[in-house]
């Protein structure tokens, strides 16, 4: 794929480049300022000295030798190549080798001149009037002839010029080679510096892209400790996610390990949920992941909730239901804070449906057992306060009378009361590893109730042709198993009037069975599903003359749950009924 402009100027060769030849042209700009500024200025200066040690020079030489100003002047221009003047104190030009000295003006004013005559060496720059060419001026005091004057030398600028110029040639010359030289050397470097850092530079895409596995190039100096960085960096990244999936896949563990239905929401899309949501709602084909929360199945009215608490500030609860399908929920919603979307908010929707069955359960229980309770109580203070005032007025058989309804209804108190103590110990927890010998608590359960039935005038029989030479033993606490067999006796006794009552006990690799058959009026089809409600009567009425409580089925249901077990009845009005025990067999 072609580079863009940008990505080009942004690469570090490139950068490193220009950084060479930012310093380059830093370097070639100072040169060439020194062969035009300092290089020029030290010519001249060199020039100043020159001539003022030949200056100096000459005007001893003036006051040593013999002969005209003239010749003098020629001779010492002839030595020396310069321009020699000499000038008297007053400024008049004596001699002058490059001119005709009467020709020439008064030189008292010129500033060499004048330092020359207050015993000082003059220099100055100008051009000159008489040859109209640009000099440089050096004065002396001297002496002719025992007379004072001043010795001047000067020379062409032009001079000056021409050798920096040849200066500047070469120096330029120069310039020009190091240019070159350091183009090759700052390209050079820049492809080794570059290639190292280009290979760390494809292993850390390498990296960005999701591969940890492939190796990081070695590099030299300081990229060196830069690969070695890299390599520590990718370490602890595949430790981190390693970490990180790890702790994602036992979060999910737990989140479907939840009973209650967890959704992630952002904005308002779905972004996770636990297994237990698909169980208690309908998944989208597509998943939940990315479904908005008004496509994800849930009932109008729980949706509603959830929707109306997404602005929680805090945490907040509440209750909905029940739905169509008669199902009640609890709706926790905790803020999460803002995400890539929108604000995250974690929803956990809980069934209370069997919660809040189990709490009208239990507030019908309290209402009907207090009710139960009221009954006799309220029978026995009557009776009492009728066995008083027959009592009062001498009329003992009736008052004897009395007592002894008096004594049923107290009985009837006693058995109401002992199937409440048995069906608040049927609630708790069984102790474990508790066995029962069925055939034995079969026959002691016959054996309490076989007076009752000769009363009634029944037969009451057991049938152990199933179990013969066979132990009979199930997982359960003997107590449950006594008391449910004597509820079942009790009920089919006192629903029977003709006939008689049968224990049947049978056996297989898992499961105990005790049968137990009347021939007794029976109970309507209608009635059967609830039967073993507690405190459910099929004739309130019957029940009542024979002493019921309305909770002997609902002991015999609770005693087989509490074994791991299940009871099950079977009835014909006008020809009797079988409920059927079954418990978890033991060897």
């Amino acid at each position: 794929m072609t580079r863009s402009i940008g990505s080009v100027l942004g690469s570090f060769r490139l950068r490193l480049v220009l950084g060479y030849a930012l310093v380059a042209v830093l370097l070639a700009g100072v040169w060439a300022w020194s062969l035009y500024g300092p290089l020029t200025q030290w010519a001249t200066d060199q020039q100043r000295t020159g001539l003022t040690e030949v200056a100096k020079v000459g005007a001893l030489t003036l006051s040593q030798g013999s002969g005209t100003p003239a010749q003098r002047a020629a001779s010492l221009a002839r030595s020396t190549g310069l321009r020699i003047t000499i000038i008297a104190s007053d400024g008049t030009v004596l001699a002058d080798s490059a001119s005709d000295a009467s020709a020439m003006q008064n030189h008292a004013t010129r500033p060499e001149v004048a330092a020359a005559l207050h015993g000082r060496v003059g220099y100055a720059v100008r051009r000159s009037a008489t040859l109209g060419t640009q000099y440089a001026y050096v004065a002396a005091p001297a002496t002719l002839q025992g007379v004072k004057t001043v010795f001047r030398v000067s020379e062409p600028l032009a001079e000056i010029e021409g050798i920096a110029s040849q200066a500047r040639g070469a120096g330029l010359a120069l310039l020009l080679v190091a240019l070159v030289l350091a183009a090759g050397v700052g390209w050079w470097l820049s492809l080794t510096a570059a290639r190292p850092l280009a290979r760390l530079q494809t292993a850390a895409e390498t990296m960005a892209a999701g591969d940890l596995s492939s190796p990081l190039p070695s590099a030299p100096g300081e990229l060196g400790e830069l690969a070695q960085s890299l390599t520590t960096l990718r370490d602890t990244m595949r430790a981190t996610i390693g970490e990180l999936e790890a702790g994602q896949a036992t979060l999910r563990a737990v989140l479907d390990g939840l009973q209650d239905a967890v959704f992630l929401i952002e904005a308002d899309d779905v972004v996770l949920a636990n297994r237990a949501a698909g169980a208690l709602f309908h998944e989208p084909a597509s998943g939940w992941r990315g479904t908005p929360l008004a496509a994800a199945g849930l009932p109008t009215s729980l949706e509603i909730a959830v929707r109306d608490r997404l602005g929680c500030e805090t945490a907040c609860s509440g209750e909905v239901g029940p739905d169509p399908e008669a199902r009640y929920f609890r709706v926790t919603e905790v803020p999460l804070g803002p995400g890539a979307e929108g604000a995250r908010t974690l929803v956990v929707i809980s069934d209370v449906t069997s919660v809040r069955r189990l709490d009208q359960v239990r507030r019908d229980f309290v209402a009907n057992a207090s009710h139960e309770l009221k009954t006799p109580a309220s029978a026995i203070q009557l009776l009492a306060d009728a066995a008083d005032t027959a009592a009062s007025d001498d009329d003992m058989p009736q008052a004897l009378v009395f007592v002894g309804q008096m004594k049923d209804e107290a009985e009837r108190l006693r058995r109401l009361v002992l199937d409440l103590l048995d069906l608040s110990r049927l609630d708790s927890v069984p102790t474990p590893g508790t066995i029962t010998d069925v055939r034995a608590a079969a026959t002691n359960a016959l054996a309490a109730h076989r007076a009752a039935a000769s009363d009634a005038g029944l037969r009451l029989a057991l049938d152990l042709s199933a179990v013969v030479e066979s132990d009979v033993y199930a997982a359960a606490e003997p107590t449950d198993v006594a008391v449910a067999l004597d509820n079942l006796l009790a009920n089919a006794i006192a629903y029977t009037a003709h006939g008689g009552v049968t224990v049947r006990l049978a056996a297989d690799e898992h499961d105990v069975t005790v049968s137990v058959t009347d021939t007794g009026i029976g109970i309507p089809a209608e009635h059967l599903p609830r039967v073993f409600e507690r405190f459910y009567r099929v004739d309130a009425a019957r029940t009542r003359v024979s002493g019921g409580t309305g909770l002997g089925l609902s002991l015999v249901r609770n005693a087989a749950e509490r074994a791991g077990g299940t009871v099950s009845i079977e009835s014909s009005v006008g020809r009797g009924t079988t409920v059927t025990l079954r418990l978890p067999r033991t060897v």
